[in-house]
């Protein structure tokens, strides 16, 4: 059967599911599995008060070190989404993440969207870069998330043969644009929902891609995530790394890169 599933955030407020479908879809043959492999994860289906904090864009010298205190801090888990370009230039803030039980996961070479490039061309600079981080930490990559999640059909397909699962993001915070840490903290906390794969960023990679009226994020990513946790904490939800969230429940995946963010 195809699941359809209602997410329900922390205030007990619930949103309609947006073209989601479980992966026992495919198991039952509903949905061809070269049609699946053009889906990417969006959450989990379940109504434990699990989460996947996960962030794109870095390493950052600046931001990321002070993300990765704030997670000590709290013993919570996140999964890093890194660009391979930033990871040659900062390998300790890489290691730092590994070695302080954090996942790592590919964003890419660097923020150059895959609907610019054919498939080939991003396939040869997913692999190089995937090749790159574990050369760096030794550990294998299995996760990629495509910058601004925008990838085609054959890009997915392709990835997937490389054994790397696309994983998009069932909400955001608007945090590659500036704003109040609480503000931002606030957007966070009201797209967490049971099963919820969060994105934030502890870096923004594309500045010259700033609308009209937009500036740079200049408020404290580490005070942001203080504000998250102790706000997800009360109510009651824990943070898993994206792997381990896959891997205990139902996958909702969906064919469209279209998700739902902050009300």
């Amino acid at each position: 059967m195809t699941v359809l599933v209602r997410r329900r955030t922390i205030d007990g407020s619930s949103r309609p599911p947006a073209g989601a479908f479980s992966r026992y879809a495919v198991a039952r043959g509903l949905i061809p599995r070269a049609v699946y492999q053009t889906f990417g994860i969006y959450c989990v289906d379940t109504i434990d008060r699990v989460w996947a904090l996960t962030y794109d864009d870095g390493p950052d010298p600046a931001s990321t070190p002070r993300v990765l205190d704030v997670l000590r801090r709290h013993r919570a888990v996140a999964t890093f989404f890194v660009l391979s370009g930033a990871a040659e230039r900062h390998p300790e803030i890489v290691r730092r993440i590994v070695d302080e039980g954090h996942e790592l996961a590919l964003h890419g070479v660097d923020h150059q969207p895959l609907l610019t490039l054919t498939t080939k061309a991003a396939i040869t600079r997913i692999r190089a870069s995937r090749d790159i981080l574990e050369q760096l930490t030794g550990r294998r990559v299995t996760l990629y998330r495509p910058p601004h999640g925008d990838v085609t059909p054959a890009q997915k397909r392709a990835i997937y043969r490389l054994g790397l699962r696309v994983v998009i993001w069932s909400g955001h915070a608007s945090d590659w644009i500036d704003a109040p840490e609480v503000e931002v903290a606030e957007r966070a906390v009201r797209a967490i929902f049971p099963g919820s794969v969060q994105l934030m960023h502890d870096a923004r990679a594309d500045p010259a891609n700033l609308e009209p009226g937009e500036l740079l994020p200049t408020f404290d990513r580490g005070e942001v995530l203080e504000r998250i946790l102790a706000q997800t904490r009360a109510a009651g939800y824990r943070e898993l790394a994206a792997s381990e969230l896959f891997a205990r429940y139902p996958i909702v995946q969906s064919m469209s890169r279209v998700r739902m963010g902050p009300t």
